[in-house]
């Protein structure tokens, strides 16, 4: 992996392949929430009276 800056590049050790490359974008979170993946379930409010 080298990185400089934003900009990062996965080369494969063995071949010197270029495998991947990308730049991250400063205003987006990258890491886990801890929450599930998918859409956010809404709690049932019914009440009993």
């Amino acid at each position: 992996m080298l990185v400089q800056d934003l900009h990062v590049r996965i080369i494969d050790a063995a071949t010197g392949e270029l495998l991947r490359e990308l730049v991250l974008d400063p205003h987006r979170t990258y890491h886990g929430t801890g929450r599930p993946p998918g859409p956010h379930k809404k709690k049932d409010r019914t009440h009993n009276s």
